[in-house]
């Protein structure tokens, strides 16, 4: 593929305002300048942290850390990959993709398929809806009106209706010019043991499965008669569908989990069509899954706080469980709502109603808690303390805050469990935190959310001790923000005086492909570019003292190549004379080098 620098990108860029984008999914309130806030849509908090910097174009939060540009920011809000989101802004920017960006045969083959998939789901879809209006659908219409479905409800999750004919569907698809083989690469036809295709969701009521533009990309299939066979059968992995990465009705929910900042989580499809039937519109559902990273992270995109809906037997409390440790190393809250023995969600608010259902709600437990009681109740002394353990690994590896997460974590743990918190932390390695807000000074995705003033980056040059690390970002800092100094550095030795990787790499990079953005970024690790949008747009002071700046820099170089190359240069000459017969060259050579020490130091 072509590299995100085509020009394509920047066409997009010129017709759309990231401020604009952004305000669509948090509330901004600007602070002057090119400078806009807000709390961070990508991880629980209370204060804003999240920081736009309009001129720049660039986003960046001082607590999770997340950063980049309109595409990252809407590709990480929506759980789409880079394609996706090109995709998604051009069509909204008015911006062909034709001419600008063509794919290698072999992506343009997969994307091809990928299409065909979509328009044959598309052709499904009506076709399981039109089959709900016809004689042969009056036994699942029959059933909707049992289970006391909305028309409202029927039509805004299009939901179908499988006839029990074989190749029903098949043939749907035939006459609209699809192959057999597609249809059954694509999830939508069987084969049986004789090799014969059939429909696969045949004699079934139909949940189409949209993803977060609104394409049909999957079915749900439910009996409704009392048959032999799964009660639910849902489409297979395929190219436009990865189970595991998506939720029943997040597409219908989006919009109200974003203005709640909560998401309600169940199991079932009727679940999630009864709680939007009574008004719970930010409600989704698993797929009938165990809750994954990838649908945490969609989740994540559009609310902080999960309320989870499982039954209250012990099955149903140790799956919550599971989906309770999920999220909350994750950094988001959670409640969990169990429900009463022999109920489900549908038969709670159709036979108790939403005061019942919102008393459960009230009275539900926050997510550690629950978890807490749990292990109390369920789990032998030494599987809760494994299980804690393990909680705090995941929580130190598994955010941006982890460490902090981690203790907050610990505390509420040992207290609960009646453990003392030296015995929690017996049983943790050197990996305790690993991953979290521990890294090392000065390097790319630093966790401090405090930036240093530029003249204290200045002066970490002159410093010893830590030397190093500090002079390479207080190098790197000023690079990134003034790139138009960088033949100027070079010429002073700057690139001699850096001793950390990561900075020797940064520098390489800017040398190579210059400092304008669309050509650096791209090349950059996701911590090189962290580091480097964060100087550009981070909490720092107003570009008014440049070229002082400048000078204490090339101070600190000039002191810093004096002393160290300057002295270790000596020294190999001072090793030559050590055998020489001339004591009087030794002697001026150790004059020089006090001399030398002597003004570097002063």
């Amino acid at each position: 593929m072509k590299r995100r620098d085509g020009s394509v990108v920047q066409a997009i860029k010129a017709r759309l305002n990231l401020v604009e984008v952004a305000r669509r999914y948090v509330e901004l309130r600007h602070t002057g300048g090119p400078r806009w806030m807000a709390p961070c849509p990508f991880h629980q908090e209370t204060k804003p942290s999240f920081s736009i910097n309009e001129e720049e174009g660039f986003f960046y939060c001082f607590g999770c850390q997340a950063s980049g540009d309109i595409f990252d920011f809407y590709g990480r809000i929506h759980g789409l990959e880079f394609r996706e989101t090109l995709e998604a802004l051009a069509e909204e920017a008015g911006v062909s993709l034709e001419d600008d960006w063509k794919p290698d045969p072999k992506v343009q083959r997969e994307q091809s398929f990928k299409r065909q998939c979509l328009r044959m789901y598309d052709v499904a879809r009506e076709h399981f809806r039109r089959n709900l209006t016809i004689p042969a659908g009056q036994e699942c219409r029959d059933y909707i009106a049992r289970r006391q479905l909305s028309p409202e409800i029927v039509n805004s999750f299009e939901l179908g209706w499988s006839l029990r004919e074989w190749s029903a569907l098949a043939d749907s698809l035939r006459r609209a010019g699809f192959q057999q083989a597609d249809a059954a690469q694509a999830g939508l036809l069987s084969r049986n043991d004789a090799g014969r295709m059939f429909d696969r969701f045949r004699g079934r009521m139909i949940f189409p499965i949209k993803n977060l533009a609104g394409q049909v990309i999957a079915f749900g299939g439910r009996i409704i008669a009392d048959e032999d066979q799964a009660k639910y059968i849902n489409s297979s992995d395929s190219a436009i569908y990865k189970k595991g990465e998506h939720l029943y009705g997040l597409f219908q929910a989006r919009r109200a989990m974003t203005q709640h900042k909560t998401a309600m989580l169940t199991e079932g499809y009727m679940d999630v069509l009864t709680l939007h039937q009574y008004g719970y519109n930010m409600a989704c559902g698993a797929l009938g899954t165990a809750l994954t990273p990838e649908q945490v992270k969609r989740l994540g995109g559009f609310c902080s706080t999960v309320e989870l809906l499982f039954d209250g037997d012990n099955p149903g409390r140790k799956a919550a469980m599971r989906a309770c440790e999920m999220l909350l190393t994750r950094g988001m809250r959670c409640k969990v709502v169990l429900l009463p023995d022999g109920e489900d969600i549908d038969s709670l608010l159709h036979d108790q109603g939403k005061d019942a259902f919102e008393a459960l709600r009230k009275s539900a437990p926050d997510g550690l808690d629950f978890c807490i009681d749990t292990l109390r109740t369920l789990y032998s002394p030494g599987d809760a303390l494994e299980w804690s353990r393990s909680l705090l690994r995941q929580a130190g590896a598994g955010h941006a805050d982890g460490q902090l997460l981690a203790s907050r974590f610990l505390s509420r743990i040992a207290s609960g469990l009646g453990i003392r918190e030296e015995a929690i932390r017996e049983g943790l390695s050197g990996d305790f935190y690993k991953g979290a807000a521990a890294a090392v000074p000065g390097a790319p995705g630093a966790r401090d959310a405090r930036q240093p003033a530029p003249q204290r980056q200045v002066d970490a040059v002159h410093t010893s001790g830590d030397a190093p690390a500090k002079r390479d970002r207080a190098v790197m800092f000023f690079l990134v923000r003034y790139p138009h100094h960088f033949a100027q550095l070079r010429e002073a030795g700057a690139e001699l005086v850096l001793a950390s990787p990561w900075a020797r790499e940064l520098w390489a990079k800017m040398a190579r492909h210059g400092a304008e953005p669309e050509q650096l970024l791209p090349n950059l690790s996701e911590r090189e570019k962290e580091f480097w949008i964060r100087c550009r747009t981070g909490d720092v002071p107003p570009r008014d003292k440049e070229l002082e700046e400048l000078q204490d820099l090339l101070s600190g170089i000039e002191s810093v190549t004096t002393r160290e190359l300057g002295a270790s240069s000596m020294m190999a000459a001072l090793r030559q004379t050590a055998t020489s017969t001339d004591p009087a060259a030794g002697i001026e050579l150790l004059r020089a080098l006090q001399e030398t020490l002597g003004r570097s130091n002063g």
